[in-house]
Parts: C-alpha cells; structure tokens; sequence
C-alpha cells in the first residue's frame, strides 16, 4: 500500500483552465486526463490524502469519486462545501466515498511532525488577508497544503501538493520524504506578501 498526497483539482471549474494555464481544452477534456493521471499512479488498494478543493459543485463529487483509485481522506478546502463543517455537507461527502473528512491533520513525515492543512501558512503581518482566520499559525513545523495551484511546489517549510506542479498526479509519501530531508526552500520575490513568506536580506 502506498500513501498520495493531492490536492486542487477544481472538477467542474472551466475557468481554472484559463486561471492555471492548464492544458485541456475542456472541462471533460480536464477531467478525462486528471482521472487518468490518478489512477495511473493510485491503486485500489493505496491511500490518499486529499488537501481540498476537490469539485465546484459538490453534487459532482459522488459521479467523479466513484472512478477515482484508492481510500480517499478529504483535508476540506475553502471551495469544498463540507469547509463550514455543516453536518449534512460533510454526510455528503462521506456518502459520496471519502473516509474521512477533516479540516487539519498531523502526521509524521521523515521523522518531522508535519500539519496537513488546505491553506498555507497565514501571514501575521496582514490580517486583511483572505482567509486569515482559517489559515494555520507558521509555528516552525512543516506544511503540506494545497490552495496555490501553481505559485510554488516548496517554500521554507511548505510543500504545494496542487495538481498543477506535480504533472497532476498525486505526490506519494516518499517524495515529500524526500523534500524535507531537503530541508527548508527560500522564497523569491513573487512569494513575498500574500502567501505570508518573506525573504531576509543576505548577510
């Protein structure tokens, strides 16, 4: 059994082809090829992790889940209806076939206590920010999370698992081994301010 780790896919989204630069030419080109890549690397008998952001519309989650491999763990995201923790959303999405339904996890990660979180870290300096409230605390520990789609696959601590910079397929566990034995990434300008990472000035 092998461990995934995905998040972003935006089912049912057109204009995320035009936001994202995605190669499909339509939403059931999209979502012909995202399935594919999923199961391409995803077995029946794996788990996957899903850091949010699944479906627009969430009565399509039932039809798209069912062709999709592997025992599946919803970290809800902002556009998963089930975000609020309204009871009959998140019985939606469990009927519909994940697991488990949550909106932050720990687990550990090459020996790292890591937080599974949709958002990545908020940043303290601007409580105007969008999603403020909901995004984790940076409190030194590694992230894997979702929400950026394309703007970075690791910063500092934060490893993107969105579909757009993993070829959209899911990351398995031991790439983001790999990752943090890396060590942490330092940003670059265009990282700087929303995303709430900052670059120190070199010494």
């Amino acid at each position: 059994m092998t461990i995934w780790f995905s998040s972003d896919h935006h089912f049912g989204h057109f204009n995320i082809i035009k936001y994202c630069n995605r190669p499909f030419n339509s939403v059931g080109h999209m979502h012909a090829m995202m399935e594919s890549c999923w199961n391409a690397a995803v077995a029946p008998t794996d788990t996957v992790y899903y850091l949010g952001d699944f479906a627009m519309n969430p009565r399509m989650v039932p039809e798209i889940l069912r062709n999709l491999n592997g025992t599946k763990i919803l970290i809800a995201g902002n556009h998963d209806k089930c975000h609020s923790g309204t009871p009959r959303w998140v019985e939606h999405y469990l009927s519909a076939g994940f697991d488990s339904v949550q909106t932050e996890m720990d687990m550990e990660i090459a020996g790292e206590n890591v937080l599974l979180h949709h958002f990545p870290y908020r940043n303290e300096a601007d409580p105007n920010q969008k999603h403020f409230a909901q995004r984790p605390v940076d409190q030194g520990r590694w992230l894997i999370h979702g929400h950026v789609h394309d703007r970075w696959k690791v910063v500092k601590k934060q490893i993107n698992v969105s579909v757009e910079v993993w070829d959209f397929s899911p990351v398995s566990l031991e790439a983001l081994e790999q990752l943090i034995k890396a060590g942490p990434q330092m940003p670059t300008e265009s990282m700087v301010g929303e995303y709430g990472v900052e670059i120190k000035p070199s010494t």
